[in-house]
């Protein structure tokens, strides 16, 4: 099997059934084509089929908008998008909404090209979204990276399973790679020029956290559901851009202002995040006491 052409190794005959949607997946990808292979694959492995991949070019080298090509070729559920360009704002803000606005589902998920999905997540989560009329969901996940053992195992988290503002404030515990939304939720946020760059996702840093922040001071009630099962893995790696830690206090306050009733709220949760993200250098970055390796529903997507 070649990663330019993992749709045909999969084994998997299309039918028409097939292209009849029912999720979206955004996927944004700028370069590094062999770790978009890897999290398409988990995609194409999901017990749930019915559903459409949404790649969006981010400005990615030849090479990985190739892979892209072939995924599309290969698999008629994958769809290749564009980010327009030139824009002033890095990051992949302006992917995703490209990706929300093309969504023709009425559920959206969010995959990024250096994440992995377990085959049963999809099919777990639409079923919750059905059986609860959640309008957000979430997984648990791993956090692993590459050691001299091979691919271990950091931290495995569960977001809560009851959530609100004030418990968000602390700090982001929604995982993007593991959300499931309502497309109408997400669509709510797009200004009625439909220009992409106003859609869900603002122009700044820790876009996701900024969205969460926003839906929850809201809809205070909104039907938010976890399925306390990791179902989703977070790859820890040097260029990740959550690895820049020198933007991220700033970029953060900015978010936490908008929601503070006070400098002295505004200050303390800050603080408060802070410690969070502190705790986090310290010993978010180690192996488990045990040592486990990533289970091989997501290791063997590595090889």
């Amino acid at each position: 099997m070649t990663d330019a052409d993992p749709a045909k190794a999969s084994g998997s005959v299309l039918t028409n059934a097939d292209v009849n949607a029912d999720v979206a997946v955004v996927v944004p990808f700028r370069n590094g084509g062999p770790m978009l292979i890897q999290a398409c694959r988990s995609l194409q492995r999901q017990s749930h089929r019915h559903w459409q991949a949404l790649l969006v070019n981010d400005g990615s080298d030849p090479a990985s908008v190739q892979l892209a090509e072939a995924l599309v070729a290969g698999d008629r559920r994958f769809q290749l998008l564009h980010v327009p360009q030139p824009r002033d704002i890095a990051g992949p803000w302006l992917a995703r909404n490209v990706g929300v606005a093309a969504a023709p589902t009425s559920l959206v998920a969010f995959l990024d090209a250096d994440d992995l999905w377990h085959p049963d997540k999809l099919e777990r989560q639409l079923l919750l979204h059905g059986s609860s009329e959640a309008v957000l969901s979430v997984s648990g996940y791993h956090r692993f990276r590459q050691t001299s053992r091979g691919w271990q195992v950091m931290r495995t988290r569960m977001p809560p399973a009851h959530l609100d503002l004030a418990q968000l404030l602390r700090g982001n515990v929604l995982p993007l790679s593991s959300v499931v939304v309502a497309t109408a939720l997400l669509k709510r946020e797009i200004r009625e020029n439909g220009d992409p760059a106003s859609g869900p996702f603002w122009p700044e840093h820790h876009e996701d956290y900024g969205l969460w922040l926003r839906l929850f001071a809201r809809q205070s009630d909104l039907r938010y559901r976890c399925l306390p099962e990791a179902l989703m893995a977070y790859r820890l790696h040097s260029s990740s851009i959550s690895a820049q830690r020198w933007r991220s206090h700033r970029s953060v306050s900015r978010l936490l202002a908008r929601h503070s009733r006070h400098r002295l709220h505004h200050g303390l949760l800050l603080g408060l995040w802070a410690a969070s993200r502190l705790g986090e250098q310290l010993f978010g970055s180690r192996p488990t006491r045990d040592g486990r390796l990533l289970p091989q529903a997501f290791s063997e997507l590595l090889d």
